[in-house]
This record gives C-alpha cells, sequence and structure tokens, in this order.
C-alpha cells in the first residue's frame, strides 16, 4: 500500500558533557573498560546508544513502533527517526576532548576493599552535535504527533532524565543543550532539500536557537523523578584518591574533573547506602538488605536469582567550587616499632562549597516515599557531620556541614510524615 512522505524535519542539537561519560568498546587494551573510538582514534557515541537511550525513555510501545519501527514474524515497520553518531569536539571554539582514567574500588558490607577497576572517560566539557531527523508518512503519526515526541526528548536530554553510557544513575552520562538547530522540508522545497543534502547538511543552514528560546511555549513532559538539592560545606579536607606513577607527581590526589575537584555520583552512592542499611537495623529489620537492593539496585546474578534490579535512585557528581589544594608529604610509621617505613606524597582539597543532586524514580507502588523518608534522615546526618564521604575518615576528611545560606530543594512539595509513615509501614 502506498505511504508517501508528506514532510522531513531535521534537527540538530548542539549539547555539552556536564559529567563525564563512558561508552565502552568492549576492550580492555588501556584500561578495564576503554571508550569508543573510530578507526581515526576520535571517540564518539554511537547513534545505537543514543537510539536506545531516547526508545528507553518514550515508553510507550505504540509511540516506540511509530517513531522507531518494529520486526515481529513477517509484520515488520520502517523507522522513522534517523539517529546519528555524536562525535565530541566538532565546534571550532571549543578545547579539544578531554579523556582520563577513573579508577574505582567495589567495596563489601564491611568496608572492605573488593576489586580494583579502571575505565577510560571522557571528561566534562566536552561539546559536540547530535543530528538526527524524522520522516513524516500520510499513513503513520502526524507531524505534531512525532514533534511532541522529539521534544519531550529535547527536554529529557537537558534535565538529566535522559543519560548516556555507563555508570549513569552515579554521575556518569549527563548532558545539557546548549542550543537547537531545526530545518523542515515539505514536496514544495525539493530544490531547497536537494541543495541541503548537497551541502551534507551543513549546521549553518539550519534555523539555530538557543534552548532557553526554543523551550518556550513547548508543553513540559511528565516528570519521572523528584530531585533533591542538597548545598554542603567541606569542613575539612576530601581525599578520594586517584593514583599515579609517574615520576616527579603525587603519589595519589584527590579525583578531579576537567581541572576541578569532584565527588564522584559512586562515592556519595557507597556511603548514604551504607548508612541507609544501618538505619534500617536500627528501624528493626532483620534483612535490611532486600530493601536496599530494591532501592539502590542489584547487578550480580546468582545461581538461583537470575534477575538484575535497577537503581531507584541517581547521584550526581558534585563539583567542590572554592577548595584549595595542599600537597603533603607524609611518612608511614611501622605500628611496633615507630620506625619510617615509607615516604609518599598527595594533594588532598580543604574547604570550599558543593551541591549534593539526587534523582529518585517514582513508582506506583509508593516505595519511593519510604525512599525520601530515610534520605531526610541522611541528609540531616550529612550536615550535622556524622556521614562522612571518601577515604581517611578517620582523620577527619569528608566531612560536611550544613550550608547557611541555602536551604534543601526538592523539585516538587513533599509530605515529611507521609514520607515516614511509609518508612515505618516497611
Amino acid at each position: 500500500m502506498s505511504n508517501p512522505i508528506i514532510s522531513r524535519k531535521y534537527y540538530a542539537v548542539k549539547v555539552e558533557l556536564v559529567s563525564p561519560l563512558s561508552i565502552s568498546n568492549g576492550q580492555n587494551y588501556y584500561t578495564d573498560s576503554d571508550i569508543m573510538r573510530n578507526s581515526k582514534g576520535e571517540v564518539f557515541i554511537p547513534g545505537t546508544s543514543l537510539a536506545g537511550a531516547f526508545r528507553n525513555y518514550l515508553g510507550d510501545d505504540k509511540k516506540q513502533e511509530s517513531i522507531y519501527g518494529f520486526s515481529e514474524n513477517e509484520k515488520g515497520g520502517m523507522s522513522s527517526l534517523y539517529i546519528s553518531d555524536l562525535y565530541f569536539d566538532t565546534l571550532p571554539d571549543h578545547d579539544a576532548v578531554r579523556v582520563s582514567v577513573r579508577d574505582g574500588v567495589a567495596l563489601t558490607e564491611e568496608k572492605q576493599a573488593g576489586n580494583k577497576f579502571d575505565m577510560e572517560i571522557i571528561e566534562s566539557g566536552a561539546c559536540g552535535v547530535i543530528y538526527f531527523n524524522y520522516i513524516v508518512r500520510q499513513n503513520r503519526y502526524s507531524n505534531e504527533q512525532y514533534e511532541e515526541a522529539v521534544d519531550s526528548l529535547i527536554q529529557a536530554i537537558q534535565d538529566g532524565t535522559v543519560r548516556i553510557g555507563a555508570n549513569k544513575n552515579r554521575g556518569f552520562g549527563r548532558l545539557k543543550v546548549n542550543a537547537v538547530c531545526v530545518r523542515e522540508f515539505t514536496a514544495a522545497d525539493v530544490e531547497e532539500y536537494i541543495a541541503f543534502k548537497r551541502s551534507c547538511s551543513k549546521i549553518e543552514l539550519y534555523e539555530e536557537m538557543p534552548y532557553e528560546t526554543w523551550v518556550k511555549g513547548r508543553r513540559k513532559p511528565e516528570e519521572k523523578y523528584i530531585r533533591i538539592s542538597v548545598p554542603l560545606k567541606l569542613k575539612g579536607g576530601i581525599s578520594i584518591r586517584r593514583y599515579s606513577t609517574i615520576p616527579g607527581q603525587a603519589d595519589f590526589e584527590h579525583i578531579t574533573c576537567n581541572g576541578k575537584p569532584v565527588i564522584p555520583g559512586s562515592s556519595w552512592n557507597g556511603a548514604i547506602r551504607s548508612s541507609i542499611r544501618e538505619i534500617l537495623k536500627s528501624l528493626g529489620h532483620v534483612k535490611p538488605e532486600k530493601i536496599v537492593e530494591k532501592w539502590f539496585g542489584k547487578a550480580e546474578i546468582g545461581k538461583k536469582d537470575m534477575s538484575a534490579v535497577q537503581s531507584m535512585i541517581v547521584f550526581g557528581e558534585s563539583v567542590i567550587e572554592g577548595a584549595e589544594a595542599l600537597p603533603m608529604t607524609r611518612n608511614k610509621v611501622g605500628r611496633f616499632d615507630a620506625s619510617a617505613l615509607a615516604l609518599y606524597s598527595e594533594i588532598a582539597y580543604f574547604g570550599g562549597h558543593t551541591v549534593l543532586e539526587i534523582m529518585v524514580r517514582k513508582d506506583s507502588d509508593r516505595d519511593y516515599l519510604a525512599l525520601l523518608g530515610i534520605l531526610m534522615f541522611v541528609i540531616e546526618d550529612m550536615q550535622k557531620g556524622y556521614l562522612a564521604v571518601g577515604g581517611q575518615t578517620a582523620i577527619g576528611r569528608g566531612i560536611f556541614e550544613k550550608d547557611p545560606e541555602k536551604e534543601v530543594e526538592y523539585s516538587e512539595a513533599v509530605s515529611r510524615e507521609e514520607c515516614l509513615a511509609e518508612l515505618c509501614s516497611l
């Protein structure tokens, strides 16, 4: 049956990384998890990764089939949405993309070191353009329905609902939209369309709008998360280590990203998860790990349990502003004879302030309210200095206090009494 094309709409979305990104190529040549590169050594995000994240966000099966196509037995339909690979450092007014190595340690429940691993990351600040377009046909969705879906996707990228790559629930893969460029063609624009394609769809031929201008008047998609912003002040120093074997450099230093000290989402996750487990124990739960796994997710698949659980909670990577780097050299002293065993140097950061960003996914059975209730206790503990983050906490590192100039903010009204009631009913 004939299904002619009515129009084509092209988008070029200028984006910038606001957190590290890890897209693995399946190799472990440089690290345990190397990032994706093409034959020229250029880093990029495959269009398949973007399409997967977009499709997962849309969620509705009918909308997915119409936009992305489907294949079922002998039936099928072509995708109406075409997505390009995202290459970074494609804008001439930005610095070259930075690639670094991020170390990590898997801790046991007793906070003992388990597996040590490292991965390549693209640091925040890298810029690029996502090119995609959709085709409107006579017997499928209307242009308005496609445009509504694309509008919601772009807004979801901006607010962090759509994140890309590995560890996206622990601070990685967050993008922000700087500008949206659009170009549309109908059957009456054949000559313009041919010229556009011959120019390789150059971005100069699009109509460009800053994101703030583009988003005005557009319908905001349904919010899937409750967002919490916790402003904090660092009372002393913090040391989440990155090791070095290069002569002349410090043996280890606090983790930085794009030249700024950061607290990874995985560090927030480990400290807060451990604190929540202890609170549940104090509330009388015999097996708190079952509740914790439901909230924080579970990746291990055993012989009897073949199901993995996605985390309901997302931690952002926090940048520490106003902190000062302090190099220091220390001796390792023997426990029994007090003799000098080794000499090592480190760089820690002291002072400054940061914001802990938490996103809690809403669910239909209201479990998220209980999670919000216990997070209120954890946030209060952190603001009073009872919950430390990172290493060397026994000597005063990683302790925060409440920022006297700012309050904790929630994206929507949250009843403390209702959340605590759900927590007590677990």
